[in-house]
């Protein structure tokens, strides 16, 4: 597969370079990159490779460059100053957010490969009918410990989730219930559109859950299951899926999972919703669903982290770890 090819100009060569190097080392990002520190070169270069867009330093630009390559974007050395009508990014913006101006920029004219696939991905569904049971901050910490050494994207399906506004985002166009309008393009064009969406933290990454939940029970059980066959053969190798009530054809979705992790307790409603969920799932022919959900009693813990940031170390973090090494001898 041909790979579309990104050029960097900049007359700082460390920058250049660096930047060169850490979006190279992306396997998500579907370019060959560049590197270049005065113009001159860059048009050398050009007659003899193609280069479909150009990421240069503001001080660099003149007009005739747009005639060059398909898009340019123009790296800003302040977040607010004029420029010409022109994509631009911050030059001391994160890779991460470079890497995503460019994927962002390159599909308002074209189909991008998403290259790098990992093939079949694990999917990890966490349901329980137990209220305030951790679900959520157990899900975001195995996201975070798995992203040690994998790669691995984090979906909350709660109709008030709160990440958004934990994290001091403000919701947009990128958040879940948005992309999922989306479902019925290409898998090259969704991919696309999820990788530009998504934020990172401590490796992991996610999208911002929908903003109005409710948009989620609306979502038919079909486009569900078209979305996890987008995602199965796709960059990450782990999907976690933070489960709620209003999926439609949730135990459809469950019965799809690598893993199930369900969360009890034996207090009284608690117990008593358990065994109604299992009930239900025995006499809706899902007995197979209960079967292979791993049961997990959390223990008492003194203290959790507050920041969603913060849960690679604590008790739960120790926990959760001795979930996951114990998964990985057993082969669940």
């Amino acid at each position: 597969m041909n790979r579309r090819t990104l050029a960097i100009c900049d007359p700082e060569q460390a920058y250049a370079c660096r930047l060169m190097d850490a979006l190279s080392r992306r396997e998500d990002f579907p370019f060959e990159v560049l590197a270049f520190t005065g113009a001159e070169r860059l048009q050398d270069s050009l007659a003899r490779k193609p280069v479909q867009i150009l990421l240069i330093a503001q001080g660099l630009f003149r007009e005739e460059m747009k005639d060059w390559v398909r898009h340019v974007i123009l790296l800003q050395e302040e977040e607010n100053s004029p420029v010409q009508e022109l994509p631009c990014v911050s030059k001391y913006s994160s890779v991460l957010r470079i890497a995503k101006k460019v994927t962002e920029t390159a599909m308002q004219t074209e189909k991008l490969p998403f290259l790098q696939t990992v093939g079949k991905a694990c999917v990890y569904g966490f349901y329980t009918p137990v209220g305030r049971s951790l679900q959520t901050t157990l899900a975001l910490t195995m996201g975070q410990l798995l992203a040690a050494n994998k790669r691995v994207l984090y979906l909350n399906f709660e109709c008030c989730a709160g990440l958004t506004e934990m994290l001091g985002k403000q919701a947009d166009n990128t958040e879940f219930a948005s992309l999922l309008y989306y479902l019925q393009e290409s898998k090259e064009q969704f991919l696309g559109r999820l990788y530009q969406a998504a934020e990172c933290i401590n490796g992991m990454d996610f999208i911002l859950p929908a903003s109005c939940g409710y948009d989620l029970y609306g979502i038919a059980r079909e486009e569900w299951r078209r979305l996890l066959d987008l995602l199965d053969d796709g960059q990450y190798d782990v999907i976690l899926l933070d489960l709620s009530d209003g999926v439609q054809g949730l135990f459809d979705v469950l019965r799809r999972c690598t893993r199930i992790y369900t969360i009890v307790r034996e207090d009284g409603f608690a117990a008593a919703k358990l065994a109604q969920y299992r009930e239900t799932l025995e006499r809706t022919d899902y007995s197979d669903v209960w079967e292979r959900s791993k049961k997990l009693k959390l223990p008492f813990f003194c203290q959790l982290p507050k920041d969603i940031g913060n849960l690679l170390t604590g008790e739960l973090a120790e926990y959760t770890k001795k979930v996951l090494d114990a998964d990985e001898q057993g082969g669940v």
